[in-house]
């Protein structure tokens, strides 16, 4: 039977519409593919094209909303030369998220760039081509210690980029002593500013920059390896994609132009800011998962990226032309990203039943494969280093000859007692010692234990609330923003609303309950990877702390509801003894009940959870719903401490409180969450910064701490599951036997020893 489009003819008589070509040949016309109709109405449909879809409706309405201001030559011409920075950004983040590498670094590679130039220009008095290569230099050291730490160290991605941001935003402070930069030279503030066709030239730099782009990873094989080492890492190396050099490459090229980005930035801005760099992440992220879903179907793309970025510009700009508060360009921004995954995850079929259930058969078969492997290998380890409980049999078969014997006490106490099993304990006894003799008159006084202990109590509670979600698979992003929601609802509630303090805080936990359901769809329902979903809904909830503070302190609380935060028993505040109950109500749960038994197995494998009558949705239900609850409750002990509703808390707690979850699953728990070893751990990192404090160091290095221990801690716990040396060199022995290379195992009176 022909194919689908194909005419087939025996001979003449069989086919008088396609001529004769002698008897028995078989002409065959090529396939001319849909009917034109077809493709254009393809290529028209709102899967393919609803960025522009959405950008003619964002026109529409405001042209009729503000059409003075909106439909102006010079407002879009100040859009399209503004936002070609946002844009350029966008387009450095295409290349890595290609490659499966989650940047959330770019926003302070921008604020690198900026600092880093103008530094150069304005203290240093470099001239501005020098100066501007060392900038971009600088920009390709760090792509290549994203790529150490993401493909060497093995640590996640956005683990590694979010650690690397608090390092360069350390390094920015350091730079600009956290203030701007000024009288940079008149040729280099020229080269953002000046104008071709009405236009700044950052708009040509975009699109030269965009065209390179483009051509790589669309026409090159370049761009085929990308994209493989983004789909399956695995596959691509096995079909001779070098991985590690794709993810080399995408990293560079992400923090090179992010670098660009923020130098044409400063040159905009005749400054060199250090605060700017932040607020490029959400919106540069959004374009490229909203231009995902254009053109090309769920892959990144770069003219899709372009066209997003645009679209994004143009509600905010339309936004802020009719006089909307402050806090609507990161309420659009957090949920323009959450729609465009959201229609990315759609488009996407999901897995069936039966693909989830090969998928979980091959994975056991090499499972089981794998444990055969390490038996064998433990065998011939046990010969071939001299065990006395071992004989070789005919065939070489190794038989044990009499029981396994436990462990003795002394190894049993040396394991408990090994630096992989309790290093955070060594570190905080490090960490003591060094501060000890370096500031021992303030570090080493009872006042300093207890106020340390007292003040990390609400960083320990929100890391705490960590332990469930992570358990199960979900990296909560927007736990920093659930503590800033929880301190300032609480107090919009006694102080606008004057409503009794039993009620204010059952509201505040009401509405953290209702993030949690949030973050649970998002994730479940809408199927966006769960670090996207809580990074827009950080930004949704910044948005809503914003519109409920107005920006500012709110003051006056209760006397009452201060004392929840000040009251002392036995020199120590309240939250720290809220903090033990609920550390031991979390530890039960997860560690002696089958809830918890569910929150490891679906953390470990889903599918496997579910086909084994886990409910996975359930689970992910009450581990968000617990994390957002928990992170609020330290939200409103936090505004009870300090007497005020503070709308700038939230965000500071992110970074700590993700590297105690991760430092402490190296401890006790052999790289498993647990929640005794994120309480040490959320002491040790504070008990560093504490010293750094009283040693006068300045105000960047707590930021800079933050980041190296996150770094340091995943990394530590990811080499911690490498096989040792030994174990490899017990692999190749088993490797050379296979293959016959030697055979003291076959040979007759070979005995081990």
């Amino acid at each position: 039977m022909a194919p689908k489009g194909l005419t087939k003819t025996r001979d003449a008589s069989d086919s008088p519409r396609t001529g004769e070509s002698g008897a028995g040949e078989i002409q065959v016309r090529a396939w001319q593919g849909p009917p034109l109709a077809t493709r254009v109405r393809k290529a028209l449909s709102f899967r393919n094209m609803s960025a522009l879809y959405l950008f003619a409706v964002l026109f529409a309405a405001f042209a009729i909303w503000v059409p003075s201001t909106f439909l102006t030559a010079s407002t879009w011409r100040s859009l399209i030369s503004d936002q070609a920075i946002t844009c350029l950004v966008a387009l450095g983040a295409v290349p890595a998220l290609a490659a499966g590498v989650f940047e959330l670094a770019i926003g302070s590679e921008v604020g690198l760039g900026a600092v880093l130039v103008a530094w150069l220009l304005a203290d240093r008095h470099l001239p501005v081509p020098l100066a501007i290569a060392l900038t971009i230099a600088a920009a390709v050291l760090v792509g290549v210690i994203n790529w150490a730490l993401i493909a060497r160290a093995r640590v996640p991605s956005f683990i590694a980029t979010l650690g690397m941001s608090s390092v360069l935003t350390a390094v920015i402070l350091w730079l600009s002593g956290g203030a701007q930069i000024l009288n940079l030279p008149a040729g280099f503030e020229r080269i953002a500013n000046h104008q071709i066709f009405g236009l700044q030239l950052p708009v040509y730099v975009m699109l030269a920059i965009a065209i390179l782009v483009w051509y790589v990873l669309e026409r090159t094989p370049a761009g085929r390896g990308v994209y493989a080492a983004g789909a399956d890492p695995d596959a691509a190396a096995l079909a001779g994609v070098r991985v590690s050099r794709v993810i080399l490459c995408a990293a560079v090229a992400c923090a090179v132009i992010g670098g660009v980005a923020g130098l044409l930035e400063s040159s905009q801005l005749s400054t060199g800011d250090p605060t700017i760099g932040p607020g490029y992440l959400l919106p540069g992220i959004a374009a490229v998962f909203l231009g995902s879903t254009q053109f090309r179907g769920g892959r990144m793309n770069v003219w899709g990226t372009v066209v997003a970025a645009y679209v994004i510009a143009t509600g905010v700009k339309g936004l802020q032309l009719a006089g909307a508060p402050t806090w609507i360009p990161d309420l659009f921004n957090g949920a323009a990203l959450l729609v465009a995954v959201g229609i990315a995850a759609h488009q996407k079929s999901p897995v069936s039943r039966t693909a989830a259930v090969r998928r979980l058969l091959r994975s056991a078969t090499r499972s089981v494969r794998s444990a055969r492997r390490a038996r064998r290998a433990e065998q011939l380890a046990r010969v071939r280093g001299g065990a006395g409980d071992l004989n070789v049999a005919g065939g070489g078969k190794v038989v044990p000859s009499k029981a396994w014997t436990p462990p003795t006490v002394a190894v049993r106490v040396l394991r408990r007692l090994s630096i992989r099993n309790i290093g955070a304990l060594y570190l905080l006894a490090f960490i003591v010692v060094v501060f000890s003799l370096w500031v021992p008159a303030t570090f080493l006084t009872s006042g300093t234990w207890r106020s340390l202990v007292s003040d990390q109590a609400i960083t320990c509670l929100a890391a705490v609330a960590l332990v469930p979600v992570i358990a199960a698979g979900v990296v909560d992003l927007a736990v920093g923003a659930e503590v800033g929601l929880g301190g300032i609802l609480v107090a919009w509630l006694l102080a606008d609303w004057h409503l009794t303090v039993p009620m204010a805080i059952g509201v505040t936990l009401l509405c953290a309950v209702a993030v949690g359901l949030i973050n649970w769809a998002l994730i479940v329902r809408v199927r966006i990877p769960p670090f996207i979903a809580t990074l827009g809904m950080s930004s949704v909830l910044v948005a809503v702390i914003a519109w409920v503070s107005g920006g500012t302190q709110i003051l006056a609380l209760p006397a009452g509801f201060q004392k929840i935060g000040n009251h002392q028993i036995l020199g120590l505040q309240l939250p720290v003894y809220i903090l033990v109950v609920i550390a031991v109500i979390t530890w039960y749960v997860v560690e002696r009940t089958p809830a918890g038994r569910h929150l490891y197995a679906t953390g470990a494998n889903p599918a496997a959870a579910l086909l084994a009558g886990i409910r996975t949705s359930r689970v992910i239900l009450l581990a968000t719903i617990a994390c957002a609850v928990i992170a609020a409750g330290a939200g409103v002990l936090e505004s009870a401490q300090l007497g005020t509703g503070d709308p700038t808390v939230g965000p500071g707690y992110l970074l700590p409180t993700i590297a105690a979850v991760f430092l402490g699953s190296t401890q006790f728990k052999n790289g498993r969450m647990n929640v005794w070893g994120t309480v040490v751990g959320a002491y040790v990192i504070a008990t560093g910064v504490k010293g750094l404090q009283l040693a006068g160091a300045p105000t960047w290095s707590p930021v800079l701490f933050d980041g190296v221990i996150l770094i340091a801690v995943v990394a530590l716990a990811q080499y911690q599951r490498r096989p040792s040396a030994w174990a490899a060199r017990i692999r190749k022995l088993v490797k050379r036997d296979r293959a016959g290379q030697t055979s003291e195992r076959s040979q007759p009176g070979f005995k081990a020893g």
